[in-house]
């Protein structure tokens, strides 16, 4: 035709269009996509970094356990980090009066960091009250001991005064006629023994996830040498934090025992004095006023009740010394 009417055209143009298009949605195709490929190559990369610094520490430390635990088998305490700071580790363990039965005592080591034991160490502190009944008014009063707050020998072993007998009167003709006196003893009914001493077994648990102990009981003249020396462990004892130390102590005999004593008997066949239980008297300052009484004439009249109650609790203290390592929260460089 002459006027150049082309029937095609708008469809050419339409093709067109849809070209332009799908090219821009090409393009932005091709920028997200390379959006997130940077993205998941910076995230890659950073775990390559992460799994290389892994690798470096785990190599790191594999060296030094390998130079401290597999060279030597087995990971020195003076390998360990942490400021050495000394340290006393003590457990006070009441022993009443009357009692032999297993007491007890625990302590946790503490978070802040191992404690080494180099020795260890007990005492026995005499904590002797008795209480005195007037005969005529029924009121009664209690007094301390010589031996109260003082510290005694934990076995008999070492006691200085064993078999020191004590005769301050006669058996035959123990009252002068006519006196009442406040006797303190006579022949054999004074301890030739120290006062308030104490005698028994030690056993020692470690509650933690060390090498298991032997957990048997110890006679605590066996704990330590001489009169409450300390005792050099054979080895540095090394316990971790958290770690629970019990001590259980077995008495072989009850404070200030009275058997073994001379005991007074009246002409009725009752017991009269001197008590059983006031052996230790002398060594306590403790009198039992008009233990003898004159009644007529040279008749001497002793006493059938026992005007004391005696109390000889005490405390029997445990320890180790040594050092504790303080470690920080965290890694240590």
């Amino acid at each position: 035709m002459s006027n150049g009417y082309d029937p095609l055209a708008p469809l050419r143009a339409d093709i067109q269009r849809l070209a332009a298009d799908n090219q821009t949605l090409r393009q932005q195709m091709n920028s997200y996509a390379a959006g997130q490929r940077k993205a998941v190559d910076e995230r890659l990369s950073a775990a390559d970094q992460k799994l290389s610094d892994l690798a470096t520490i785990a190599k790191t430390l594999k060296g030094s356990v390998n130079s401290i635990f597999w060279n030597r088998k087995n990971i020195r305490i003076e390998d360990i980090p942490g400021r050495r700071v000394p340290f006393v580790l003590i457990m006070d363990i009441p022993i009443q009066s009357d009692t032999m039965s297993v007491r007890e005592q625990s302590v946790t080591i503490p978070q802040e960091g191992p404690f080494v034991a180099v020795r260890r160490m007990a005492t026995f502190q005499s904590g002797y009250q008795f209480e005195v009944t007037d005969a005529q008014t029924g009121a009664a009063a209690r007094f301390s001991g010589r031996s109260f707050g003082r510290y005694r020998p934990i076995h008999s072993a070492w006691d200085l005064n064993d078999a020191m007998s004590d005769g301050i009167v006669t058996t035959s003709n123990p009252m002068a006629v006519g006196a009442t006196p406040s006797v303190t003893s006579i022949v054999s009914s004074k301890s030739g023994y120290r006062s308030m001493e104490f005698d028994g077994r030690i056993t020692f648990v470690n509650g933690g996830s060390s090498y298991p102990r032997q957990n048997i009981p110890v006679p605590s003249s066996m704990w330590t040498p001489q009169i409450n020396a300390p005792q050099d462990l054979g080895a540095l004892d090394f316990f971790e934090r958290g770690e629970i130390l019990t001590v259980q102590v077995q008495p072989n005999h009850v404070n200030n025992p009275p058997f073994g004593n001379v005991q007074g008997v009246s002409g009725a066949g009752g017991a009269a004095y001197p008590f059983l239980g006031g052996q230790y008297d002398p060594q306590e300052g403790i009198g039992t006023l008009n233990g003898f009484t004159v009644t007529t004439g040279p008749v001497v009249t002793p006493l059938t009740q026992d005007p004391i109650v005696r109390m000889p609790d005490g405390l029997l203290t445990i320890g180790w010394e040594g050092y504790r390592i303080i470690q920080p929260v965290g890694p240590v460089e």
